[in-house]
């Protein structure tokens, strides 16, 4: 099969908790869209947080940004599928995340916003170059609309408690997903990155089954499952390694890098050796305990 569109979720997948690229990996991607294979990410961080990387592997393909409720052309701007949260959805939730162990965020027009600026909050701005809001009244705030998603940052015990308690509040009008050990994430209910893929691939005109989806969370499962060749991480949840038609290498078997380089050769071949850890950017972000969500 000839692949013509490689989708890859970003943090946990084209990133580790470094968050700076492989530059064996960056060339090798470089040279496949010099070679003609369309590389999209899709990932749950706003179009804010992405620009640099996008820029530094140099991708004009549409862009899937917050877990499927945005589809946007990053050269001129448009949208090719947009959801948003029901109107009051937030304020319906905040009884439950206002007295649970957890850290809000929320994303509306492009801004991120808080209701303090916590530890937690401090290092998931820090990570993804954002300045966040601090909201002075939360009840009128939350019933605003155009919110996009919501974010709670906390222990991975406390966010399957307040999971089980927003999904009562919110019933079918939004989905739950867990991005990452510690995030957990309120989106629209028809957003996901596999029905964006889907409206991407349309877009592109290009045949699902040519299309390789990479990721490595609970949120990439549907664009795993609707690619024509779905990869897991290593380090992927069980299911999702369960739904993947591949698992990646690891980083010692040479990673994305060499798993590309074999399911796309004509694409791929001749790129750097992967090289790990050596060649990073003396520049790297300090590493913290968690990949950013968004997946």
């Amino acid at each position: 099969m000839r692949y013509e569109l490689l989708v890859c979720d970003l943090d946990g997948t084209l990133l580790d908790a470094s968050l700076v690229f492989e530059p064996a990996l960056v060339a090798g991607l470089k040279r496949a869209v010099a070679r003609g294979l369309q590389v999209s990410i899709a990932t749950g961080r706003m179009p804010l947080a992405v620009e640099g990387y996008r820029e530094e592997l140099g991708i004009r393909t549409p862009l899937i940004y917050y877990n499927g409720a945005l589809l946007k052309d990053p050269v001129s701007g448009g949208a090719f599928l947009s959801h948003q949260l029901p109107r009051g959805i937030l304020a319906r939730a905040f009884q439950a995340f206002a007295h649970a162990p957890v850290h809000p965020l929320f994303f509306r027009d492009e801004q991120l916003y808080c209701l303090e600026i916590s530890p937690d909050v401090r290092a998931f701005c820090d990570a993804e170059r954002l300045h966040p809001h601090v909201v002075d009244d939360p009840g009128d705030f939350l019933e605003l609309g155009a919110f996009v998603k919501g974010l709670f940052i906390g222990h991975p015990r406390d966010l399957t408690a307040l999971r089980q308690d927003l999904e009562a509040l919110v019933g079918p009008d939004a989905r739950l997903v867990r991005t990452a050990g510690r995030y957990l994430e309120m989106i629209p209910a028809k957003a996901s990155k596999g029905h964006a893929l889907v409206e991407l691939a349309r877009h592109l005109d290009i045949a699902l089954e040519r299309v390789v989806a990479v990721g490595d969370q609970e949120n990439d499962l549907e664009m795993i499952r609707v690619a024509g060749l779905g990869v897991a991480m290593p380090h992927a949840p069980d299911p999702v390694k369960a739904a993947a038609d591949r698992v990646a290498p690891s980083a010692e078997e040479g990673g994305l890098l060499a798993l590309f380089t074999e399911i796309m050769p004509d694409h791929f071949r001749d790129a750097p050796s992967a090289n790990t850890h050596d060649e990073r950017s003396a520049n790297a972000p300090a590493a913290r305990e968690e990949t950013s969500c968004r997946g």
